[in-house]
């Protein structure tokens, strides 16, 4: 193995204090590249609940993490204060990194507006930037996509990318999205890293058969539909079977499960939870279900996948990349009908899956030892 390298992470996504989830990705990837370099990440978060300028850092072997946080302000001028804030308090923080040597390369982490950043250490230090979008825009399917974003910003981030020594995405489909949609640039894809050491295969399983899904349930994801499905499933089956869903508590999804008599008799809602106990879910559960309407390279069918467990899926963006006919039912989106049959299917035929072997194939793939080597050949 070559020597380590000393890589600076600026991101435009990372968790921190107001929101545990945001990127919480981006960190994952940090820590598979820690194995194998030294990473330093810098993430600046504005919020109007924050009073004054607070650095908060996270130090580890080889990854050191530094959030800062700041003001935002919500007067009419509010954008351009924020903009020029963020800049000024991002370089800052950058120069004083930067007394301890210059980093070899600059690593990018969704280059809206983080690249924004590396092109200014491009000016000034010759640094050279690479760029890894997590972004799901570039595509018509979104409500937030690429043609919502402003000509100045379109124009920017073209910039930003052609500038990059190179082009990483977390999956094929995002790739050939930015291709299409805003500039032609080779790519490699390196996908998202799945937590081995939590995400593993179990025998312990509910007594139950269970199904799982698990997002933070927007419109997109089509919950709606997966609950559908399941009511036409246990009709079908005539089995003694249970949907637990995880993710943000809404309303209208626990209606729509009491109107047909199913709230807390055979669907589970169980809200937000921590990391840990969504492995924990996954390990006890038979099977997992995602019924997006769109994706890019989800990071819980990866989970789903070192779990052991087959996954029931739609053929949208990034998702067929990440399975096969060995792991995984694919049926069309906004399918009810199709949705049900591949709960029958999979239930029906359940222990012709192998999940040690789906576990295993799936660490080899997603683990952090896996992910950070893919970065470091990179690097």
């Amino acid at each position: 193995m070559a020597t380590r390298k000393k890589i600076l992470w600026l991101a435009s996504w990372y968790p921190n204090k107001y929101d545990r989830f945001d990127g919480d990705f981006i960190q994952r990837h940090a820590k598979a590249a820690a194995l194998f370099d030294d990473i330093h990440v810098i993430f600046v978060k504005q919020s109007a609940g924050q009073l004054h300028a607070e650095t908060e850092s996270n130090i580890s072997e080889g990854l050191s993490e530094q959030i800062l946080y700041l003001p935002k302000h919500t007067t009419s001028f509010g954008k351009i204060q924020n903009y020029l804030q963020w800049k000024r308090h991002f370089k800052k923080v950058i120069e004083d990194y930067f007394k301890g040597g210059l980093p070899h390369l600059v690593h990018v982490h969704v280059p809206w507006k983080a690249g924004l950043i590396a092109l200014w250490l491009k000016k000034k230090h010759r640094l050279p930037f690479i760029v890894t979008e997590h972004w799901g825009i570039y595509n018509n399917i979104a409500d937030d996509n690429i043609q919502t974003k402003s000509f100045f910003q379109k124009r920017l981030l073209k910039k930003i990318f052609k500038e990059a020594k190179s082009f990483i995405s977390v999956s094929k489909f995002l790739g050939e999205g930015v291709n299409k949609t805003l500039l032609k640039k080779p790519f490699t894809v390196v996908p998202n890293v799945v937590d081995t050491t939590l995400f593993s295969a179990d025998a312990g399983k509910y007594r139950r058969f269970t199904f799982l899904h698990v997002s933070n349930m927007v419109p997109l994801k089509n919950v709606e539909g997966i609950i559908h499905a399941f009511y036409q499933f246990l009709i079908a089956a005539g089995a003694d079977a249970q949907l637990i869903l995880i993710g943000n508590r809404d309303n209208g999804y626990h209606q729509l499960a009491e109107s047909l008599g199913l709230l807390n008799r055979s669907v589970f809602f169980r809200g937000e939870v921590p990391y840990e106990e969504v492995a924990r879910e996954m390990q006890h559960s038979h099977v997992f279900v995602l019924n997006s309407n769109i994706e890019n390279s989800p990071c819980v069918i990866g989970e789903a996948l070192c779990c052991g467990l087959p996954v029931i899926t739609t053929k949208v963006g990034g998702i067929p990349e990440l399975v096969n006919d060995q792991n995984c039912l694919l049926v069309n989106a906004n399918d009810n009908t199709g949705l049900t049959k591949a709960m029958l299917q999979v239930h029906q035929q359940y222990y012709q899956f192998n999940p040690f072997q789906t576990a295993s194939s799936a660490k080899q793939k997603f683990s952090y030892l896996s992910i950070g080597r893919e970065l470091h050949d990179l690097y």
